[in-house]
């Protein structure tokens, strides 16, 4: 099983890559431009490459 991942355990680089999708996100919302759906895509995909990275050990 997958172990969840938190905050601390993202790199710099996935940080800000989260807090990026995060800002782009609510600006394109209040545009409407976008939904929370296509937000949580983005940091779920984010989170997931973190997941794959730590689970190879780096």
């Amino acid at each position: 099983m997958a172990k969840d991942i938190t905050w601390d355990d993202l790199n710099g680089a996935e940080k800000r890559a989260v807090l990026r999708a995060d800002a782009r996100g609510s600006w394109q919302m209040l545009r409407g431009a976008s939904s929370t759906t296509a937000v949580d895509r983005r940091v779920e995909a984010i989170y997931d490459k973190a997941r794959k990275r730590i689970a190879k050990g780096k």
